[in-house]
């Protein structure tokens, strides 16, 4: 593996990762603001992941709904991504999700 690579947390690929945070860092404002620092907020994934997850939702329902590693794993639309991304290691492009924040 190279210096940068790893599993993907989400989809278990070997892949070069990027940090996710599970409350974006600009949605970190007052009863949240602990987290922008915490750990606990941030998940290591791969960007066709990571590209999935921004396509499908945006900051304030990331912080609304899926603020955990577990919800983010049980939100529908990701879901059906990640069973796609299982099936299709290889796959190093951007997310074929549709991108509803346009």
């Amino acid at each position: 593996m190279k210096k940068d690579e790893g599993v993907c947390e989400t989809c278990g690929c070997i892949a070069l990762l990027t940090r996710h945070h599970l409350v974006p860092q600009s949605r970190t404002k007052n009863r949240y603001k602990d987290l922008k620092d915490d750990p606990s907020n941030v998940i290591m994934i791969c960007r066709p992941c990571h590209d999935a997850i921004h396509a499908a939702y945006d900051e304030t329902e990331l912080r609304n709904l899926y603020q955990t590693k577990e919800k983010l794993m049980a939100a529908p639309e990701f879901a059906k991504f990640i069973a796609w991304r299982r099936k299709h290691p290889e796959f190093k492009g951007s997310s074929k999700m549709g991108n509803r924040r346009r």
